[in-house]
C-alpha cells in the first residue's frame, strides 16, 4: 500500500511540476517617492510597457507617501526579496542612501529615476537634467524682465531636502549670479501650492512685487498665481512653472489660459526605464547616467505642445485597454489550465483516499481485537484528510464556478469544465460525509485525539515573512485597502484574484506578520484564516481590537473550522464575520460590501448637516469612540493656531502621520486636513450665531489667517457667506 501511495503522489507532484513550468519573467520592483498626477502618469507607462519588449516582465509599483523612513524599510525589504531590479525615487537626498547602499551589498541592481540620492551606490541614472531646467527657466525669466520696466525677479524653491529642488535652485542661481543688476531674491518653500500661495501673498502684502516669480513645479505655480490673482495683479506678475502635463488644471492648460508666462516639461518616459532595466539585467550595454530632454512650453509654441499631447494621451488610453484585454485572455487560459490539472490530482487523490478506505474496512474485519485502536486511526485519518481538502477544495470550486458563470468557454472546452465542476460537488460531498462519520464515532475517540491529529498535518513549510502585494493600482485613496492574511500561498493568490480589481490588497503569511502590516497601513477591511503559524487568526483579531489604531477596522474569519464552538470562539475574539471553507466567492464578497457600507455610516457622524438634524443612529466601538473624542478634543484644543499640521495632530494622538490619515478617512471620510477645516468653520458658524465678535475676529479665533480664505470656505461650506448667516 505504501508503495503505491508513494508512486501516486509522485507520479501527482511531476504533473503539477511539469504544468508549471514558465519562461523566465523579470521582476522590477519600483519605491515611488510620492503621489501626484505626474508620478501618476508614469506609473501608467511603466505598467504599459511590460508588453513592450521581448522578454518577460513584472513590474510592481509601491509607495512611501512622502516619508524616508518608509521608503528606507521598503527597500531593505524589496532588496531582500526575490526581485531581479530594484527602480527607486528617492524621497529625499541623505536619507535614503544607506538604503541603497545595503541594497548593493545585497546584489541587487539599483535605478535611480526623476531623483537622486547621496550616494554612488547605484547601477544607473535615468531622469530630467533639473541642473538644465533650472537654467532654461532662468533664461526665460530673463527674457520677460527684458519686456516689463522692472527688474525684480522671485524663485520659490522646493524642499531642499529632495534633489530635483536642489539642481533647479542650482541653475536658475547660476544664471541669476551671471546678471547682478537683477533684484534677485530666493525663497526656500515645499511642493505645497497652499504654502506658496502663503509666501506670495506675504510678500505681496509688504509691498514686494515681484516681476516674474519662478516655481519649481507647476502644483506650486499654481499655488502662486492664487495669489497674484487675489491681489489683482493679473498679468502683471508673470509665473513660471514646472511638469508641463497635459490635462484640465496642469500646466499646459495654464499657460494656454494666460495665468502662466510658462512651464518646463518635466519628461516621465516609463518605457525607457523599463527598457534601462532589461539591457542591464539581459547583460546589453547602457549608459550609467541618462538625461531626458526638457523644453520650455511658452503661448508661442503651447497649442502645438497640447494637441501632441493629447494624441499621446488616447494612444496611452489605447494601449491600457489592449493591456487589459491581453492580462483578461492570458489569465483566464492559466486559469483553465491550473483548473483542468488540479481537478485531475483531486480526482487521483479522491481515489486513493476510496482504496485506502476500502483497504483499512478489509483489515478492521480481519482483526476484530484491533478493530478499536483501527476506529481510532480511521477517525483521525478521515478528519485530517477532510480539513487539509477543504481549502484546495475551496482554490477549485471557486475558480471552476466564477468561469462557468462567465459563460466564455464554449463547446468542449465548457463541457470539459462541467465535468471538472460535477466531479468536485461530489468531492464537497464526499468531505461532508467524513465530517459527519467523525461526530458519529466521537463516543469512542475523543475531540483531543482529533484536534491533535489536526496540528499534525499542519504544513511545516510556512511563510514566515508578511508580503505587500504590488498591484497596478495607483490611487489609493479612491479603492478600499484589503489585507489578507493566510498562510496557504495558493489561497492568498485566489483571495487576490477575486479582490484585485475591486480593492487595493495587501498580503501576509501569518497573523504576526499581519498585526504589524495592519499597523503600519491601516487597511479598511482585514480577512484572516484562523489556523495559521506564529500566530493564529484568533490572537490576530484579539490584539486588533484591542489595539486603539486599529480597533475599527472589520475583521471576516476563514477556516475549515466549522462546529458551532469553534465558530463562537471567533465572534467572541472580535471577528465581524465567519465564513467556513469551501465557502462562496458572491457570499464572501457580500459580506465585504455589507461591512464597508457599515464603516461609511460612521462617516455620517461628521456631516455637518445631519449633526444639525440629529439624523445619526450609528454605534462605535469603545477604542473608535475613544480616538473620536480624543481626535475632537486635540483639535478643539489647537483650533486657534493657524500653522497646525497633521504631524502635530499625530504626535498629540501618539501615532504617525499614515495611520493617523488612514484611520480618519476609514472613519469620517475626510482627510485630517478636511476635518480641521470642517471643525473650524462649524465653530465659526456657532460663534456667529452666538457672538457678536466682527467676522476677522471670529476667523482668527478659529485659526484662519484671513477673513476673506474664511469667508470663501464658509460659503462653500453652508452656502452663505457669514454676514448673510447674521441677517
Amino acid at each position: 500500500m505504501k508503495q503505491t501511495t508513494l508512486f501516486i503522489i509522485l507520479l501527482a507532484a511531476l504533473l503539477l511540476t511539469a504544468c508549471s513550468q514558465k519562461e523566465k519573467t523579470y521582476r522590477i520592483a519600483v519605491s515611488q517617492c510620492s503621489v501626484g498626477n505626474w508620478r501618476f502618469k508614469l506609473n501608467e507607462e511603466l505598467l504599459a510597457a511590460q508588453y513592450l519588449y521581448d522578454q518577460n516582465v513584472k513590474v510592481e509599483i509601491i509607495n512611501c507617501y512622502d516619508r524616508s523612513d518608509v521608503q528606507v524599510r521598503q527597500i531593505d525589504s524589496l532588496s531582500q526579496s526575490d526581485i531581479d531590479l530594484l527602480v527607486v525615487a528617492p524621497n529625499e537626498y541623505a536619507e535614503v542612501a544607506p538604503a541603497l547602499r545595503r541594497a548593493k551589498e545585497r546584489g541587487v541592481p539599483v535605478i535611480l529615476f526623476d531623483r537622486k540620492a547621496d550616494t554612488d551606490d547605484y547601477t544607473a541614472f535615468i531622469g530630467g537634467d533639473n541642473v538644465a531646467v533650472g537654467i532654461m527657466a532662468a533664461e526665460y525669466a530673463m527674457q520677460l524682465v527684458e519686456q516689463s520696466t522692472g527688474k525684480h525677479i522671485l524663485e520659490v524653491t522646493a524642499l531642499q531636502s529632495t534633489s530635483p529642488s536642489l539642481d533647479r535652485h542650482r541653475g536658475f542661481e547660476e544664471v541669476m549670479r551671471n546678471h547682478p543688476q537683477m533684484d534677485y531674491q530666493c525663497i526656500f518653500g515645499n511642493w505645497d501650492d497652499h504654502h506658496t500661495h502663503d509666501i506670495v501673498k506675504e510678500q505681496l502684502e509688504q509691498g514686494k512685487c515681484p516681476d516674474v516669480i519662478f516655481c519649481h513645479s507647476d502644483f506650486m505655480a499654481r499655488g502662486a498665481y492664487w495669489a497674484i490673482r487675489d491681489a489683482g495683479l493679473e498679468g502683471q506678475v508673470k509665473v513660471i512653472g514646472v511638469d508641463g502635463l497635459p490635462g484640465a488644471d496642469e500646466g499646459i492648460e495654464h499657460v494656454q489660459e494666460g495665468h502662466f508666462a510658462a512651464t518646463c516639461f518635466y519628461p516621465t518616459h516609463g518605457e525607457q526605464i523599463v527598457k534601462l532595466a532589461l539591457d542591464i539585467l539581459t547583460g546589453k550595454p547602457f549608459e550609467r547616467i541618462n538625461y531626458l530632454n526638457s523644453m520650455m512650453i511658452t503661448p508661442e509654441n503651447v497649442d502645438m505642445v497640447s494637441l501632441y499631447g493629447n494624441e499621446l494621451q488616447q494612444q496611452k488610453a489605447d494601449i491600457v485597454a489592449i493591456q487589459g484585454k491581453l492580462e483578461e485572455y492570458f489569465g483566464l487560459y492559466n486559469v483553465q489550465t491550473k483548473v483542468i490539472w488540479g481537478g485531475a490530482v483531486a480526482i487521483a487523490l479522491l481515489v486513493v483516499a476510496v482504496l485506502l478506505t476500502w483497504r483499512g474496512v478489509v483489515q478492521i474485519r480481519k482483526a476484530h481485537r484491533r478493530q478499536k485502536a483501527m476506529n481510532r486511526e480511521q477517525t483521525q485519518f478521515y478528519t485530517n484528510a477532510s480539513h487539509q481538502l477543504k481549502t484546495p477544495l475551496t482554490l477549485i470550486a471557486g475558480p471552476v464556478k466564477q468561469l462557468l458563470d462567465r459563460k466564455v468557454l464554449k463547446g468542449d472546452d465548457r463541457e470539459l469544465l462541467e465535468i471538472v465542476g460535477r466531479n468536485v460537488a461530489q468531492l464537497e460531498a464526499l468531505v461532508s460525509n467524513v465530517l459527519n462519520f467523525r461526530h458519529e464515532v466521537q463516543h469512542t475517540v475523543s475531540d483531543e485525539t482529533a484536534e491533535s491529529a489536526i496540528n499534525t498535518l499542519v504544513p511545516k513549510d510556512i511563510v514566515q515573512e508578511g508580503h505587500l502585494e504590488m498591484l497596478n493600482q495607483e490611487d489609493t485613496d479612491e479603492l478600499p485597502n484589503i489585507l489578507i492574511v493566510e498562510d496557504n500561498e495558493d489561497m492568498r493568490r485566489y483571495l487576490r484574484t477575486l479582490l484585485a480589481n475591486r480593492f487595493y490588497v495587501l498580503e501576509a503569511s501569518d497573523g504576526q506578520n499581519g498585526l504589524r502590516l495592519a499597523r503600519e497601513s491601516v487597511p479598511d477591511l482585514i480577512i484572516s484564516d484562523v489556523m495559521m503559524p506564529v500566530m493564529d487568526g484568533l490572537q490576530l483579531c484579539k490584539h486588533l481590537k484591542e489595539d486603539f489604531i486599529t480597533s475599527h477596522i472589520p475583521v471576516i474569519l476563514l477556516t475549515a473550522r466549522s462546529e458551532e464552538r469553534q465558530q463562537m470562539e471567533g465572534y467572541e475574539s472580535g471577528a465581524d464575520a465567519y465564513l467556513t471553507k469551501p465557502f462562496s466567492a458572491t457570499l464572501l464578497i457580500s459580506r465585504i460590501d455589507n461591512l464597508l457600507a457599515t464603516r461609511r455610516q460612521l462617516r455620517q457622524l461628521f456631516d455637518t448637516n445631519k449633526q444639525e438634524n440629529g439624523s445619526v443612529d450609528v454605534k462605535l466601538t469603545t477604542q473608535d469612540s475613544l480616538f473620536i473624542d480624543q481626535l475632537k478634543e486635540t483639535i478643539s484644543s489647537n483650533m486657534a493656531n493657524p500653522n497646525l499640521k497633521m504631524d502635530d495632530l499625530g504626535e498629540q494622538l501618539g501615532i504617525s502621520r499614515v495611520q493617523l490619515y488612514r484611520k480618519v478617512k476609514t472613519l469620517t471620510g475626510l482627510s485630517p486636513v478636511e476635518l480641521l477645516r470642517q471643525m473650524r468653520l462649524q465653530k465659526g458658524k456657532i460663534l456667529l450665531n452666538t457672538t457678536t465678535k466682527t467676522v476677522a475676529e471670529i476667523a482668527y479665533e478659529v485659526g484662519f489667517n484671513s477673513a476673506s480664505y474664511f469667508a470663501n470656505c464658509f460659503k462653500k461650506q453652508f452656502g452663505k457667506l457669514p454676514m448673510e448667516l447674521r441677517e
